[in-house]
């Protein structure tokens, strides 16, 4: 009786976790051609606000074979680009952005993402900064 019940719970579990969209077990080749293309970030907040300056906060990131291109309120910065993946995450890892005065300080940082999101039209990422502060989630959309 008891092998039967494991069997229905481990087909259910089966066909429940195939039904699933996963990011679990994608290779590296395969996590880097996802994040083909430009990027628009979901900015939160929308607005700056600089001494009564009302600006919308407009941000993009364009992923290419080996770099990031980000444009932050029309200044431009590039980085190099890395992903490490494992069995239960893909880490987006960017290095040597310049000129690194272009992003916004709460998440200027040349470090490692984790992808907590990827599929045709949403990209979400996640930093602790290296643990220098808080955790820091961006999202975009395609």
């Amino acid at each position: 009786m008891m092998t039967k019940f494991s069997t229905l719970i481990f087909l259910v579990f089966i066909l429940f976790y195939s039904c699933i969209k996963q990011e679990y077990f994608k290779s590296e080749k395969e996590v880097k051609k996802d994040l083909q293309g430009t990027w628009k970030l979901i900015a939160i907040p929308k607005y700056n606000v600089n001494n009564s300056i009302v600006t919308e906060h407009i941000e993009s990131w364009t992923f290419n074979d080996t770099y990031v291109t980000i444009i932050n309120n029309g200044q431009t910065a590039t980085s190099t680009y890395s992903v490490n993946t494992t069995i239960s995450k893909a880490e987006v890892k960017l290095d040597g952005i310049t000129p690194e005065f272009v992003l916004p300080a709460r998440h200027r940082n040349n470090g490692t993402w984790q992808i907590v999101k990827l599929d045709n039209s949403i990209l979400s990422i996640s930093s602790d900064r290296d643990g220098t502060s808080g955790l820091v989630q961006l999202e975009f959309q395609k």
